[in-house]
């Protein structure tokens, strides 16, 4: 009997962490880690010949009974019960899924990430990809398979896959022996069933229910032109949610993703495509790539990571990052912890979150987004951070300006060195043009207004004097006292002086109604300096307004 060897593939997801209380938005971020990718000189076919299902999260259903299947079953079993866990349960979805990867497995490395979305998607499966191990040998010998997957089941079962197991077995060579693949995944969120396919214009109710270690979910959808949006969530049955899924006016594959914040923060719990006005493909084909060719260095894999990240930028319209090397120390010492631990997540118990790293270390600039990850391949990692919304939409946001990329080397596996990757994208604003910054902030604030404002002189160099101030380095309560005497001479003017003061890095986010809320404004006053903040980092727009109503 041929030499039985256990080779690992490790997809799993996390998520990013936006710093201080001026950050873009929310976004989650992807984390997955596996063995060696295929890689194929030459055009790679996947094409199953099972069934797909036409929705996902349809009831859980026993897989067929084999002498592999139960003597695994077992197994997990007893280890889940020494472990403390909870016993996975034998899905028939992910029995087929194990089949069907074992028909295309190479002797030599693991099937990519691709295949392995492809099948779980086509078998109705919506959370992230699984821990996945492939023993080559005698599929006729239960126990011998079964004494190789042993030695892993604790740490896999530790690591949280615990919602259901799968394995499937194909006869490969011709001495008999063949692929084992075996799988344990996770799970933090239950839905009612969902279709892989809506009719052109069609939607469909996405109904959830997140697991009580998580809190805060969130719902993103990349469609086909590329853009991502966040759905507005309603409460559900069960203390769940629910979002309205359209396809509106696109068309082919949307990707939707489910995400929500645990102990390490924001979590991708579930991650798949809809497809709207076609039907879901039946094959997928993998073309040869360069992107994951082997990383001798790791500044060699933050180099190529960044290229990747400026690629796609450029293809959706987007100006390229700049690189930022004392950004890319701070990542770096991340990712070391990464390593270290084998926590692949944003928040650290001893560091905080990226936004607490970067102060730590006495930036002045300004955490938009984070984006950690752990791979075999830096184009896995970059494919699996686009291939997911709330990552797509860190990697192409608008506001950011730079980024520091920390690669960190882990264990050798089949020939590849697991690499650990933190991304930390910042803005730094741009010099503005105080009469052009001037102009959009009174039209957005004349747009969310009811009736005609005025626009004071007076008021508008009071609250210039305080924007300068603030941009100065002075506090409020240090900038006011300057300015108390003018105020306190417009009483004959005016009934009431209000005041808003705030910073920000893009004036693009800036909304004109919460700036004055429900006041009674007869006249306003503007003012804009720039300087630094202690969030927003250097460069950040300090902006006065003075909402004043007549006698």
């Amino acid at each position: 009997m041929r030499r039985l060897v256990v080779l690992a593939l490790l997809i799993a997801a996390g998520c990013p962490q936006s710093g201080g209380p001026q950050k873009v938005g929310s976004q989650p971020s992807w984390r997955g880690s596996g063995a060696k990718p295929v890689t194929a000189l030459a055009p790679v076919t996947f094409a199953p010949t099972t069934e797909p299902a036409q929705r996902y999260n349809e009831p859980v259903q026993a897989p067929p009974k084999t002498p592999l299947g139960d003597a695994v079953t077992a197994a997990v079993k007893e280890a889940a019960l020494r472990a403390g866990t909870n016993i996975p349960i034998a899905d028939a979805r992910l029995f087929r899924t194990c089949a069907e990867l074992a028909e295309v497995v190479p002797e030599e490395g693991v099937i990519g990430y691709s295949l392995v979305e492809f099948a779980l998607h086509r078998n109705g499966i919506i959370e992230p990809s699984p821990h996945l191990l492939v023993v080559w040998g005698d599929i006729d010998s239960p126990q011998l398979i079964v004494e190789q997957l042993q030695p892993r089941l604790a740490e896999i079962l530790a690591d949280g896959a615990t919602a259901r197991l799968g394995i499937g077995a194909v006869k490969r060579l011709a001495d008999g022996s063949g692929a084992v693949v075996f799988a344990l995944q996770g799970s933090g969120v239950s839905t009612s069933p969902i279709p892989r396919a809506l009719p052109a214009g069609g939607s469909f109710q996405l109904d959830a229910v997140i697991e009580a270690r998580f809190k805060e979910p969130e719902v993103f959808i990349t469609y086909d032109s590329g853009s991502t949006e966040r759905l507005d969530l309603k409460a559900g049955h069960s203390g769940g949610f629910t979002a309205k899924v359209g396809c509106g006016s696109h068309t082919g594959r949307q990707q939707v993703e489910i995400t929500a914040s645990g102990v390490s923060g924001s979590t991708v719990l579930a991650n798949f495509p809809v497809w709207c006005g076609t039907q879901p493909p039946v094959s997928i084909t993998l073309e040869p790539s360069t992107d994951d060719g082997p990383v001798t260095t790791t500044d060699d894999a933050e180099r190529r990571l960044l290229a990747l990240v400026n690629r796609d930028r450029q293809a959706a319209g987007l100006a390229a990052l700049i690189w930022d090397d004392r950004v890319a120390a701070v990542a770096r010492g991340h990712s070391e912890e990464m390593r270290r631990t084998k926590n692949v997540a944003h928040i650290s118990p001893t560091t905080g979150s990226a936004a607490d790293r970067v102060r730590a270390a006495k930036l002045k600039t300004a955490v938009v987004l984070e984006n950690v990850a752990r791979a075999y391949g830096v184009g896995e990692a970059h494919q699996g951070l686009m291939n997911s919304p709330g990552h797509r939409a860190n990697i192409t946001s608008r506001a950011a300006t730079h980024l520091g990329i920390g690669v960190v080397f882990g264990d050798d596996v089949s020939g590849r060195r697991e690499i650990f990757i933190t991304q930390v994208f910042t803005r730094v604003p741009p010099k503005i043009d105080p009469a052009q910054a001037l102009a959009t902030v009174q039209q957005r604030i004349l747009q969310a207004t009811t009736k005609p404002v005025g626009t004071s002189v007076r008021l508008s160099a009071i609250a210039q004097q305080l924007s300068d101030a603030l941009a100065a380095g002075k506090t409020r309560d240090q900038a006011y006292p300057q300015v108390k005497k003018e105020v306190d001479a417009l009483g004959g003017l005016y009934v009431r002086v209000g005041s808003v003061i705030t910073a920000a890095a893009d004036l693009e986010t800036l909304d004109g109604k919460s700036l004055i809320g429900e006041s009674v404004i007869d006249d306003i006053g503007i003012g804009i300096a720039q300087g630094p903040h202690p969030e927003i980092g250097e460069g950040a727009m300090w902006i006065v307004v003075l909402m004043a109503q007549k006698r």
